[in-house]
């Protein structure tokens, strides 16, 4: 009896813990999303599209306008002068710890970094080491901001040079700044952030983001698929609710 009764018992705390940690997870989330995050990212948006969809969004939402942030992809190809080579993870090390950064740093290196630049510093980051540029700011050289943890596995500080290459095309920036970042803002983030004028001539695409009422969603989500199908509509909700999902 006693060791049916422990059992039991035992079982009953396992299945409480679970749905505890589930419904903390959930309201978690839910808690962390700010009342003006936006209800839709309208991703990939070619350059000659920006006019049109704008005059979609206008015309479903009454007047609304949506926010337009450029985006190219890119890699790194060299750190202060010295070219990124990425090396092979070795099979066996005795250092988890080591092989755990490692790993970090190579991801670093080897990743795809999604550039954009922009004159003011984003909603959720703030600058640590350095400094923001200056609305208006004349640059003799292309200046980036970097996130903190990449900073830190890259090796990076103020003053350093990072070379990126853009679809063959190598285009170098020195760090102003180094940022940290709130990556649960539910706002478009970057590990790196270049000054204004920096990407003019490369190939870009843009991401569009717009707060509307529920009973807007779903008409201005058809009309958008409608009108430019190579165009991807990510709804925040549903986003939350296929997470509610998984844990449950």
């Amino acid at each position: 009896t006693s060791g049916t009764l422990i059992a039991i018992g035992i079982g009953v705390t396992v299945i409480a813990t679970v749905a505890l940690v589930e419904q903390s997870l959930i309201h978690q989330v839910g808690d962390a999303r700010p009342v003006d995050a936006p209800t839709f990212f309208f991703i990939d948006l070619q350059p000659d599209q920006i006019e049109g969809f704008s005059s979609v969004i206008e015309r479903e939402t009454s007047g609304l306008a949506p926010e337009f942030t450029p985006l190219v992809r890119s890699r790194l190809h060299a750190i202060d002068g010295r070219t990124v080579k990425v090396e092979k993870e070795q099979e066996q090390e005795d250092d988890q710890e080591e092989t755990k950064n490692a790993k970090r740093t190579r991801w670093y290196l080897s990743r795809e970094y999604v550039l954009t630049y922009l004159d003011e510093l984003p909603k959720g980051n703030e600058v640590l080491q350095g400094a923001w540029w200056k609305r208006g700011q004349v640059f003799s050289q292309p200046e980036v901001s970097v996130e903190e943890e990449a900073a830190k596995s890259l090796g990076l500080n103020v003053g350093s040079r990072v070379e990126f290459n853009i679809q063959g095309a190598t285009i170098g920036a020195k760090v102003s700044s180094i940022r940290k970042v709130d990556w649960g803002n539910f706002s478009t983030n970057f590990y790196m952030i270049l000054s204004p004028g920096s990407l003019d001539g490369a190939p870009l695409t843009y991401v569009a983001t717009i707060r509307v009422p529920p009973e807007l969603e779903v008409p201005l989500q058809q009309s958008v698929v409608a009108a430019f199908p190579n165009v991807s509509a990510i709804h925040i909700g549903d986003v939350l609710e296929n997470f509610a999902r998984v844990l449950d």
